[in-house]
């Protein structure tokens, strides 16, 4: 590796490790969103969701500057690939640099998969909820139905039930 290459090296390095460590906090919060879930702590939920979406946007910006080092790192290597991945440098470099590179690598993907697995479980929890909800309140508007109670008339029509009512028409 010459010393351009290392140096991009370098600042790939730190850009990953600065993911992982993010990566670390958002599966924290995402473990944590579960258990708020299943508490039904609507405020903290929503503080969960807040920090979950700054975490995100780090993500994203990290993974940009991670997408353009490696891009320049390929480019530093003479490397003829379109669109370079991490474990292409691997095979380009020496066995330690590479080895970094697909320990980073590995770190990467079980804590991204970890992540995904934990948010698709709350994603489970959500809709479970959400069905709880809608039955209740289905059940709410069937029992509120408006039930006549007198004819036109004036004269009282078959009592209805008053099974669901909140208020009595009775006068």
């Amino acid at each position: 590796m010459n010393d351009r290459s290392k140096e991009i090296f370098s600042k790939l390095e730190e850009n990953i490790q600065s993911i992982v460590k993010v990566y670390r906090v958002l599966l924290e919060v995402v473990r944590k969103e579960k258990e708020i879930l299943i508490s039904s702590d609507i405020d903290a939920l929503n503080e969960n969701n807040i920090a979950k979406e700054k975490l995100l946007v780090q993500v994203s910006r990290y993974e940009k500057e991670r997408s353009l080092l490696v891009q320049d790192m390929a480019e530093a290597l003479n490397m003829k690939v379109a669109e370079p991945k991490m474990l292409d440098l691997a095979k380009e470099v020496d066995f330690a640099t590479g080895d970094r590179i697909r320990n980073l690598h590995s770190v990467l993907v079980l804590l991204l998969k970890r992540v995904k697995e934990t948010n698709e479980q709350n994603e489970v929890l959500v809709q479970s909820a959400l069905k709880s909800v809608q039955g209740a309140m289905n059940s709410i508007k069937e029992n509120l139905v408006d039930q006549t109670t007198y004819k036109e008339k004036g004269k009282i029509e078959k009592q209805a039930t008053l099974k669901g009512r909140l208020v009595s028409r009775e006068v």
